[in-house]
């Protein structure tokens, strides 16, 4: 671990501090020679003060224990139908699956807890199949583990649950952390598979739109695990629904935790929510309604005025938020070259409407300015802020510099405005 390293990480702590993240693991990753590295990427989350709720699947070992006992399995995931010889052989595994990982969660001096906090029921007959012993969440206990999380328990939540009659049924482990993430207003659920999704190409898919996940996840594709195509189809629901961001990972890498959350570039697939998407360029018949939305700013002087004319100007790096059609937001990105060749850049312009503030678009258009300024070659990103650099240093990890830093341009246009601002930046 370089400083350089640890500075890249600690950029992200506020952003992340007192969230809930839902990390998923598979059956399969549980097995893997570096299985304890990831259990300590969990320990660091939680030092960082990161709530954490851990789901896992059986899949692996349920086969296994059927191979063992010559048992044909009527279903391996949780989501088929699952006969009686079936459910035993999977709480059987299960159980066994739950002591490792608290036996290995407590030599890392964690505090966990299994609760019961799933209510759940059979998932009845489907397509004319009735599944049997297959279950379906009907509630989850949220009070009992967001106080446990408050308390700095880890809550371990394995693929089994108990309906109203005590009944003991299976249940799908991606389905799970959906479930958890929706009913904890979670932040995040991180997939950590057996393997990362990749193009045909085999190359590492970094961003997909719930869209796409969703399309993804529909295909006939012999080559595509039923497993990664549920963690697709569970994906597409949670960002569809309120989730920000969900994440798939190869739980093969090294680090593979931290290096997908605490890098730009990631390590795994993002799977984001559709108004994402709806950032998009803006255009010249944009303009007129951009003023309109920013003139109680600028009369507040939580804006810098800009004519018509300065917008239409440099339209090329202006960005609107669109909801149901409608402009909501905007973003500009402007690029500067520094004297040693260094591109930087600029982010300006950031607004939300009034009505719709407090909803997280102030962030996802931060978010996506910095993805655009990487993607036009800056390596660091510098704002001025007047009245919002609380939110800046506090919620996206920028940090106060000195007005020196700016471009020669951009210090020269500062000190004509008098405005004082203050001088921000991060690298991206």
């Amino acid at each position: 671990m370089k400083f350089e390293d640890l500075r890249g990480i600690l950029q992200y702590v506020p952003q992340f501090r007192e969230r809930i993240f839902i990390i998923a693991l598979d059956g399969a990753v549980m097995r893997l020679p570096n299985f304890g590295s990831l259990l300590q990427d969990i320990a660091v989350l939680q030092s960082l003060s990161i709530q954490v709720a851990l789901v896992f699947g059986a899949r692996l070992q349920i086969q296994e224990l059927a191979l063992t006992r010559g048992i044909k399995l009527s279903n391996d995931d949780g989501m088929g139908l699952t006969d009686q010889a079936t459910l035993e052989v999977s709480a059987d595994a299960i159980s066994r699956l739950t002591s490792e990982l608290v036996a290995d969660l407590t030599a890392l001096e964690l505090r966990v807890a299994v609760p019961n906090a799933l209510a759940v029921h059979p998932a009845g007959v489907i397509d004319g199949i009735d599944l049997e012993h297959t279950g379906r969440i009907e509630r989850v206990d949220d009070r009992s583990l967001l106080a446990m999380l408050k308390e700095g328990l880890i809550p371990v939540l394995p693929p089994l649950g108990y309906d109203g009659r005590g009944v003991t049924l299976r249940l799908n482990s991606d389905a799970v952390a959906l479930e958890l993430a929706w009913a904890l207003d979670a932040s995040k659920i991180i997939y950590v598979s057996e393997e990362g999704l990749l193009d045909e190409n085999q190359h590492r898919i970094a961003q997909l739109s719930v869209a796409d996940a969703r399309e993804m996840a529909k295909r006939k594709d012999a080559s595509m695990d039923p497993s990664m195509a549920s963690k697709l189809r569970h994906a597409a629901l949670a960002a569809g629904d309120g989730v920000p961001r969900v994440h798939i990972v190869d739980g093969t890498q090294e680090e593979v935790l931290l290096a997908e959350l605490f890098s730009n570039e990631g390590v795994g697939t993002m799977i984001h929510a559709d108004d994402y998407q709806q950032i998009r360029k803006a255009k010249i018949t944009d303009i007129p309604v951009l003023l309109s939305m920013m003139r109680q700013s600028v009369e507040d002087a939580a804006l810098a005025p800009r004519t018509k004319e300065q917008i239409q100007k440099r339209i090329q790096d202006f960005f609107v938020l669109e909801l149901d059609g409608n402009p909501v937001g905007t973003v500009a990105v402007h690029v500067y070259e520094m004297p040693d060749k260094a591109v930087v850049a600029e982010l300006a312009c950031l607004f939300v409407r009034r009505s719709h503030k407090n909803q997280g678009h102030g962030r996802r258009l931060v978010a996506f300015a910095e993805e655009t300024a990487k993607q036009r070659g800056a390596s660091t990103v510098f704002l001025l802020s007047t009245q919002a650099s609380r939110f800046f240093e506090e919620k996206m990890g920028y940090v106060e510099v000195s007005p020196e830093a700016l471009p020669t341009e951009r210090r020269e246009a500062y000190e004509k405005s008098g405005r004082n601002s203050r001088v921000l930046n991060k690298r991206v």
